[in-house]
């Protein structure tokens, strides 16, 4: 059976791989940018796809936009995030 795609999915460091602060960079152990860009040609050199997990609907109490919705009730990101009032 000839391979046609690879799948790369989100690692598992300390969190599953679902507390996601950064979307748009590879973790320093992983690499850098340069590196997946290179990995991402020769993918496609070998005329193969890559499949990326992307886990949008999980981000990290550090990523910028949860951080912002926190800040008040009519931030425009609160509503990116289900809150509910616990007094």
């Amino acid at each position: 059976m000839e391979e046609q795609r690879v799948w790369w999915k989100e690692c598992v460091v300390d969190d599953n791989g679902y507390d996601i602060s950064d979307y748009k960079a590879v973790m320093d152990v992983f690499g850098a940018m340069e590196d997946f860009d290179r990995l991402l040609a020769e993918i496609h050199q070998k005329g193969m796809k890559l499949v990326m997990d992307l886990v949008v609907n999980h981000t990290s109490d550090e990523h910028a936009r949860f951080v912002e919705s926190r800040r008040s009730p009519d931030n425009p990101y609160r509503d990116y995030y289900i809150w509910k009032d616990t007094t």
